[in-house]
């Protein structure tokens, strides 16, 4: 599985000796900019792609990596370290079930979860998903701090949240 900040550093470093070799390159600096500017998946917007694109700069080899790091990571799923809840949020993606947040949950949450805009049947999914025993249901029912229904990895901390049911 690859990981955000690890791909991010390599691409960094490549930007760099890049514009080593083409000092006079303002697009490369530019990438380099904002690719640098990323501190998670969230932020991924598709300048970069955007960019490449339209000065033609696709047809550098770090352009293809730039526009495949953008592509691989703006599928929130794919940032997800559990395999259990990647596999749920990938099922519920290709349900076309709407992702209404991804990121961390609260301010004291260093993983990331990620909502979903449907009550999710957690005992149809767990049976479903053939979850190990790390995947622990949760829910909230505090109207404060918000209604989800969902699943937490005990080992990652990352969570898959829908709504709950009323």
């Amino acid at each position: 599985m690859k990981n955000f900040s690890v791909e991010k550093n390599r691409l960094v470093s490549e930007l760099n000796s890049e514009i080593i070799n083409n000092p006079n390159n303002e697009i490369l600096k530019s990438l380099n900019q904002i690719l640098k500017s990323y501190n998670s998946v969230s932020d991924l917007n598709g300048k970069l792609s955007r960019i490449i694109v339209d000065s033609l700069e696709h047809n550098l080899k770090i352009g293809e990596k730039l526009i495949q790091f953008e592509n691989y990571f703006s599928d929130y799923s794919n940032a997800i370290q559990s395999t259990d809840l990647k596999k749920l949020a990938k099922y519920l993606i290709k349900g076309n079930v709407k992702i209404t947040y991804f990121g961390k949950a609260w301010s004291q949450n260093a993983p990331n979860w990620m909502y979903f805009d449907k009550v999710l049947d957690l005992k149809n999914l767990r049976d479903k998903m053939l979850f190990g025993e790390n995947i622990i249901d949760h829910q909230n029912i505090d109207n404060k701090s918000g209604l989800e229904s969902g699943f937490i990895d005990k080992k990652t901390g990352e969570g898959i949240m829908g709504k709950l049911k009323y």
